[in-house]
């Protein structure tokens, strides 16, 4: 599984599952640079509540980044469910 996800593009993951991984790579990598090409694959794949739901997934799943960054990352771990 791990080298589905790795690889995703080349995989056997569905299309709903690739688009999904694709959306989270430009998220995590430069959102504001997301492509046209990235926006029409998501956007045939996932639904707008799909879309929203990952975003915020992914934005819960990330917000540590600069405090991790910035070597102050706390003790205490915080578990984000949704």
């Amino acid at each position: 599984m791990l080298t589905s996800v790795d690889r995703y593009e080349e995989s056997d993951l569905t299309p709903q599952q690739q688009a999904a991984l694709k959306l989270a790579d430009a998220y995590l990598v430069a959102p504001a640079e997301m492509s046209d090409s990235t926006k029409r694959d998501v956007a045939a794949q996932l639904s707008a509540e799909q879309v929203v739901e990952l975003v915020l997934k992914l934005m819960g799943f990330s917000s540590d980044k600069v405090t991790v960054a910035l070597g102050l990352d706390l003790d205490e771990q915080t578990v984000l469910t949704m």
